[in-house]
């Protein structure tokens, strides 16, 4: 009874440098990397939604900011 009670206790490894490598090069054979052109497209979506979106923010502190401006006067 005591020894089933023991196997779901995991016991800690030590942390090896070189494991850690192998292991990485491993999973990284496992990724799958897009192509060139994946990759441009996906870039540029990137860059339309953080350009759209600074000119959207940048738009709503204007006009914000213009019409706090009104009120306080």
């Amino acid at each position: 009874m005591a020894a089933q009670a023991n196997q779901g206790v995991k016991t800690k490894k030590r942390f090896s440098l070189a494991t850690y490598i192998k292991e990485t090069k491993q999973e990284l054979k496992r990724v799958s990397w897009p192509t060139k052109q994946e990759l441009l497209k996906n870039t540029g979506v990137v860059l339309t939604v953080v350009i759209s979106s600074t000119i959207l923010v940048w738009a709503l502190d204007s006009v914000l900011s213009g019409a706090l401006a009104f009120i306080l006067k």
